[in-house]
């Protein structure tokens, strides 16, 4: 299994930052402390910086946990 295959339905920290309306770089501290699941991920034959995925599970688990903290605001929902 090529490791593309493994990681596929895995979200990269900016879509699971959307999912939690907070930063990327919260999604990194999060997975630094271990409350979601992550690996960093380089492609292969790609030169350039890896990115961090995110396993979708940890982010719904993590939703259940602290449901407040990761509530979409009304203003979220509104156009802009």
């Amino acid at each position: 299994m090529k490791s593309s295959q493994r990681y596929k339905n895995w979200l990269t920290a900016q879509q699971a930052s959307v999912d939690l309306n907070t930063t990327s770089a919260e999604i990194c501290r999060l997975i630094s402390i271990g409350r979601l699941s992550g690996v960093k991920f380089k492609q292969d034959g790609r030169s350039g910086k890896a990115q961090w995925l995110v396993d979708p599970k940890s982010v719904t688990k993590e939703k259940r946990r602290n449901p407040k903290r990761w509530a979409k605001s009304k203003k979220d929902n509104q156009p802009t």
